[in-house]
């Protein structure tokens, strides 16, 4: 039984892997997740997994946030992540933590990440990151590479991020590569209680996605959240709660068109 476990959620996993588009397993942080993933604008422990460029807004306070996602009911198909941030007078620093997997087959994603603020409006960051595979009867891998991001505010309701992932080519197996990624969008505030997303972002193997997420704030300490996203189609939403001063409690589902409804949770701790 064991012996064809393995392989079906093989074959599963790489479904969701190439639907997603975004890297060996997904990164994510709870509240992009169900903003369509979005956050090139985030800002503090909330750009610790879209943008490291938003970690120059970090209080001078230790952040915190998990976050996990099971699909198709599966507990060997679950990804969680575990992350945290730090605000300096040098800038924002940023430690992830993430892993996928079950028994037979793992894959552990860390990385270091800093954002620092060069002018009044405008932020740069770089991460680096190493994922290691373990697969029963065959050699552990570990491959490392890095990115670069990038935050400018126009005006105080609307900014601009970018991000570029892995900009070198590098192999992980004969003839397959870390998964390259290019990304920028927009953020728009037009009032304390609203925030809308809009980004693109292009792999090096697959279509340009659209990704759209709008976060809506009717209490200081409720956040209703949708997103949405193309190539493969996906619809998001989710409620944010703060639990009791600093500590908000997520949770959601994302629609997927080819694998359905999967659920996911999160928590985060910050001090503003």
């Amino acid at each position: 039984m064991r012996s064809l476990l393995f392989p079906l959620l093989a074959c599963l996993f790489c479904s969701l892997s190439l639907a997603g588009q975004d890297g060996l397993f997904p990164a994510f942080d709870i509240r992009s997740r169900l903003l369509g993933g979005t956050g090139l604008s985030a800002e503090g422990i909330d750009g610790l997994w879209t943008n490291p460029a938003g970690l120059a807004a970090s209080p001078r306070s230790i952040a915190a946030s998990a976050a996990a996602e099971q699909r198709f009911g599966l507990s060997e198909l679950t990804m969680a992540n575990v992350g945290a941030s730090y605000g300096t007078g040098l800038g924002g620093f940023g430690l992830q933590l993430g892993s996928f997997g079950f028994d037979a087959y793992q894959e552990t994603r860390i990385g270091l990440a800093y954002g620092r603020q060069l002018t009044e409006n405008f932020r740069v960051g770089l991460d680096f990151v190493g994922f290691a595979t373990n697969t029963e009867a065959y050699a552990s891998t570990f491959d490392a590479t890095f990115g670069l991001g990038f935050q400018l505010r126009i005006i105080p309701e609307l900014s601009i991020g970018a991000r570029v992932f892995s900009p070198f080519r590098a192999e992980r197996f004969p003839d397959e590569y870390l998964p390259q990624l290019l990304a920028i969008g927009l953020s728009y505030q037009p009032s304390e209680k609203i925030i809308v997303n809009a980004e693109v972002h292009k792999d090096s193997t697959f279509p340009l996605r659209t990704r759209v997420g709008l976060e809506y704030l009717p209490a200081e300490e409720l956040s209703v959240r949708f997103g949405v996203a193309t190539e493969n189609t996906e619809l998001s939403f989710g409620l944010g709660y703060e639990v009791i001063d600093g500590l908000e409690l997520s949770a959601g589902a994302v629609w997927h068109e080819l694998l359905g409804i999967y659920p996911g949770v999160g928590l985060r701790y910050r001090q503003d």
